[in-house]
């Protein structure tokens, strides 16, 4: 035991000195973990989440604007499919490829502020102890870890502009804008609270009266307006998903609503940022009094930031009538605590290099922690009688379904559906039933047999069928009798219940 625990430190240690190297072996040790975390999810069965749904289902198009959620993901996901084809790879790459970037830019962003290499690896492997930053992007994420990354970048933006204002600067400053508001329309708020934060600082507020600011409005709005032209006519597609998600049902009124509103921003803050403050609060906890005094222009930047985008999301609650704030709706404005926290301590003079050495084994678990839920939550199905949206076979039904016939067109009832069709028939139009609406959608003539599919309530119930006779009629065809798939979930055991699909021909 003795030796495993020598070898182990020695691991450790070997380890922390590397990365204590600052951004570039950092880098390398997080372009190495998460292409681990895209062959653990390649392992797991290719049954899409709500999110790889959804993208898979809108990267058959390129559009200014595809729902609630504003456009940057998307055209980024279809960007990989057009290269690289359907495929569950094509849906992984993109989020971890943003993850990564989003740790590497919070890295240079460090390196704008302190040019002490442990200072900078710190930084990043401190994004660990964010959980929207390490546990959920493991889990189901796509406009988040779009946003995040934009957030990353506009620190780095901003962090360079104000140490050494040049023309890369303000551009970068521009392109991190213009992404974070068609990745997510709250992050409008941070570059708000940003201006705010600068303005209160005597000295940085001439870097707003720089010409180069022009550059950086030009490219912004460059980004942004495409999709703005789209967003002018369909607000209530865009923002009737976010705040219905923000109200919840049977809310109190008035001040009840208010103090409920309230009381869930102060969670979801906690929820965002306590695992940070405690982590490196024990690690440099000889500093923590001393840090909780230490302060200097940039702590008292990260600060304003972060306070100012808080009133303003107080201000959202107060306007539209916001019940319910989650952790996540916070990720760009709090996305600063871990440099605003390593700069208190950098300032109180913490030992950074012997919490490095204590921090890096925390970290190394928080990242094989992250990796275990959902292959857990997969492989143990069978046991736990729990089965997922990845153990349902839909790589089984869809061979089953081409071998009865190929379809020219499939039609699903949900989104879900849909995209899990998508990828599986990569070469086949998919359309989600609830989009037949939309006369240029309902007007699709295939030229070939059309496959409807729908999940049933039971194998009995005709509850969630679709109206066949309609779609049929719209399109010259004649339905055929209804069909019923029943197959095991993976990792079933060969335990029931069983999955069931239904559908029907057209032809």
């Amino acid at each position: 035991m003795a030796l495993m625990r020598s070898a182990g430190s020695k691991t450790d240690s070997g380890l922390a000195h590397f990365l204590a190297g600052g951004l570039e072996p950092t880098a390398i040790f997080f372009g190495a973990y998460f292409i681990l975390s895209i062959f653990v999810r390649l392992m797991l069965p290719h049954g899409l989440t709500l999110d790889e749904a959804e993208q898979a289902l809108s990267s058959q198009n390129w559009l200014l604007g595809y729902g609630p959620q504003p456009p940057f993901y998307n055209w980024v996901q279809t960007a990989v499919v057009s290269l690289l084809g359907m495929s569950l790879l094509s849906l992984a790459l993109p989020k971890f490829l943003m993850l990564f970037l989003c740790y590497v830019f919070y890295g240079l962003a460090a390196r704008e502020i302190s040019n002490r290499p442990v200072f900078i690896s710190l930084a990043m492997l401190s994004l660990l102890a964010l959980p929207q930053l390490s546990y959920m992007p493991q889990q189901d994420l796509t406009h988040t870890v779009a946003v995040l990354m934009a957030a990353s970048l506009f620190l780095y933006g901003l962090t360079r502009t104000l140490s050494r204002p040049d023309w890369q600067g303000y551009a970068i400053l521009g392109l991190a804008i213009g992404i974070g508001t068609i990745s997510k329309y709250n992050f409008v708020l941070l570059p708000v609270a940003t201006l705010l934060a600068v303005l209160c600082d005597r000295n940085w507020r001439t870097r707003l009266l720089d010409l180069r600011v022009l550059l950086m409005i030009a490219l912004a709005l460059a980004i942004v307006l495409p999709h703005a032209f789209w967003l002018k006519n369909h607000v209530d597609l865009a923002t009737g998903g976010t705040i219905a998600k923000m109200v919840e049902a049977n809310a109190p009124h008035g001040l009840a609503r208010i103090a409920r509103a309230l009381g869930s921003l102060v969670l979801a803050c906690i929820a965002f940022g306590a695992l940070a403050v405690v982590v490196l609060g024990l690690a440099m906890r000889r500093s923590v009094a001393e840090a909780w005094q230490a302060s200097d222009q940039w702590t008292q930047l990260l600060a304003r930031i972060m306070l100012f985008s808080l009133i303003g999301v107080v201000m959202v609650i107060l306007i539209a009538g916001t019940t319910k704030i989650t952790e996540r709706w916070l990720d760009p404005y709090l996305l600063p605590l871990p440099l605003y926290l390593l700069l208190k301590f950098q300032r109180a003079g913490a030992d950074f290099s012997r919490a490095f050495a204590r921090l890096v084994p925390l970290f190394l678990v928080i990242m094989v922690v992250v990796l275990l839920p959902s292959a857990a939550k997969t492989f143990g199905a069978g046991v736990t009688g729990s089965y997922g949206r990845m153990n349902m076979p839909f790589d089984v039904a869809a061979k089953r379904l081409g071998a009865e016939r190929q379809p020219a067109l499939i039609i699903a009832e949900g989104m879900h559906l849909a995209g899990n069709m998508r990828l599986q028939f990569p070469h086949v139009p998919v359309i989600d039933a609830s989009d037949l609406r939309d006369a240029t959608v309902a007007s699709v003539k295939p030229p070939g047999p059309v496959l409807v599919v729908w999940l049933p309530v039971d194998a009995g119930s005709s509850e969630t069928v679709p109206d066949l006779a309609a779609i049929a009629q719209e399109r010259g065809l004649s339905p055929s009798a209804t069909g019923m798939l029943e197959l095991p979930y993976h990792f079933s055991r060969g335990n029931r219940p069983l999955w069931k699909l239904a559908y029907a021909w057209l032809q």
